[in-house]
């Protein structure tokens, strides 16, 4: 019913679904997440069946032929395809090792191969340095490769997203690691100086971050054709803001910065204004802590060879990472959700970490935005207390639509103010979800239309790209009208089929 799954424990799990292997409750466990799941595979079944599940389902939810030629033709030239940090060489096809056991009679001869998990877990898994329970099913380099090339061959570009990190840079399903509290910024950002050896996990992101970006400079040309981006992190430390004092016990999951480290970074940022009153200061805050890591990843490729291959550099930065009480008084109550306060803070931090030409040609400010988490976008079937316009009341929709579409133009202007014009802009996720509660939601055609045109028209006058999440969703249920862009189109009259598999689920 909600597009975040709860971490309440007195609410079963309710994703069961991962097909064509793992087809429902009848075929194996639920799960809340992606090592969850992949650890209730392993425990009821064996490590080989969850290596095997994972893989038939990467190799066959995408058709890299049918699907990305429907992309082509509909006029698609970008995509963006979150990825996991935990990446190996090896391809699951290849899976049959190699432990050989012969046994002789006097008449036959048997050959028995087998696979010890050990050689499995190196090989086709990585283990979370924050949590011992922990493991991630690692993304083969060899699919990603093909899915690149197969871009390439159809004329797309793609746009690589580190959705995850180890130990969960944010609370929530996305993380990997749920519904364990994120411990990522906690553990696993602690930059030392060179002498300081105490924790080899104390700075493991920047470290696959850089492993990250050396791969991708070691790719061929044509590969590289179907290379459009990189991007460092997905919504890094998402809702820190919303909980600076933790939850249920937890501490906050974002410490703040040592002090003397937090005032010199401000320095160093505010150095860029150049004593101009009318551009905003980065305030202080455990936010910084974020600021800075970015501020490192986007070193990072700038000092690589990328750049000069024509790749460039999406940085995602989610206002939700910053706690309400450094934002003005009054950003809570903007009528559209469009978050102006935020948006100058992050503008402001983007005019001291990159520069004019850099911000014109490589390097990419991406900010999500949905209605449906909007207090003062959300429309509703049932007018439900929380929704700000009921479906069928088009006069209060319009208002409503016309309002929170306005968030591209105030992300525009706040970027402009800071940072001057010709900045590359992008919102990386939108939908035409007018609630997080699919209960709730407006499925009807006239506003399913209406917020999808909204925000593509304020989008393009305001030069900021956008982008579905997602393509398609065949097992989403009530969920696909408005989350899968080919149901929508589909509903649209625009493409001739539903977003519907021959697969089953549940």
């Amino acid at each position: 019913m909600e597009v975040a799954t709860p971490d309440d424990i007195h609410i079963p799990p309710v994703a069961s679904c991962l097909p064509p292997l793992h087809t429902g409750p009848t075929t194996g466990p639920a799960w809340r997440s992606e090592t969850d799941l992949w650890s209730n595979l392993t425990l009821e079944y064996s490590l080989e069946h969850a290596i095997q599940v994972f893989h038939a389902h990467r190799t066959t939810f995408l058709d890299l032929d049918d699907d990305l030629q429907t992309l082509a033709d509909l006029g698609i030239s970008s995509i963006r395809v979150p990825l996991s940090w935990c990446l190996t060489d090896h391809d699951p096809a290849d899976m049959v090792d190699t432990t050989t056991m012969t046994t002789t009679t006097t008449t036959t001869t048997t050959t028995i191969k087998t696979t010890t998990n050990s050689s499995l877990q190196s090989k086709y898994t990585c283990q979370d340095p924050f949590f011992e329970d922990v493991q991630w099913p690692a993304v083969p380099r060899p699919l990603i490769i093909n899915f690149l090339n197969a871009c390439a061959r159809h004329g797309l570009k793609a746009t690589l997203d580190l959705h995850t990190y180890p130990g969960g840079s944010s609370p929530g399903t996305f993380s990997g690691v749920w519904p364990r509290w994120p411990r990522f910024w906690t553990h696993g950002d602690q930059p030392m100086d060179d002498n300081d050896n105490e924790n080899d996990n104390a700075d493991v992101g920047r470290n696959l971050w850089k492993e990250m970006v050396q791969w991708l400079e070691s790719l061929d040309s044509y590969t590289l054709q179907g290379l459009e981006a990189v991007s460092p992190m997905n919504e890094p430390a998402h809702l820190a803001g919303v909980f600076p004092h933790g939850k249920d016990g937890n501490p906050s999951f974002l410490p703040p910065l040592p002090n003397e480290i937090a005032e010199e970074y401000r320095r160093k940022l505010d150095s860029s204004s150049h004593d101009d009153a009318t551009l905003t200061t980065v305030p202080n805050g455990p936010h910084l802590r974020v600021l800075k890591w970015l501020d490192d990843a986007i070193d990072v490729f700038r000092n690589s060879k990328l750049p000069t291959k024509g790749i460039k550099l999406t940085v995602n930065v989610h206002e939700s990472f910053l706690n309400p009480k450094v934002l003005p008084p009054h950003e809570s109550d903007d009528v559209g959700g469009r978050h102006p306060g935020a948006m100058k803070v992050i503008a402001a931090w983007w005019r001291g970490v990159t520069s004019p030409i850099e911000r014109s040609s490589w390097a990419v400010l991406d900010v999500h935005h949905y209605h449906a988490w909007e207090s003062h976008c959300m429309g509703a079937s049932d007018g439900h207390y929380t929704a700000n316009y009921t479906c069928s009341n088009v006069e209060e929709r319009t208002q409503a639509l016309e309002r929170c579409a306005g968030w591209a133009a105030v992300f525009r202007a706040a970027v402009d103010d800071e940072c001057g014009p010709g900045a590359l802009l992008m919102s990386g996720e939108m939908s035409a979800s007018t609630h997080h509660s699919v209960g709730h939601a407006c499925n009807d055609l006239s506003t399913l239309r209406a917020t999808y045109e909204h925000q593509v028209v304020a989008a393009q006058d305001s030069n900021v790209r956008l982008y579905w999440w997602s393509y398609k969703m065949p097992y989403g249920g009530a969920f696909r009208p408005a989350w899968s862009l080919k149901q929508f189109l589909y509903l649209m009259q625009v493409l001739p089929r539903p977003d519907e598999t021959s697969y089953g689920c549940g």
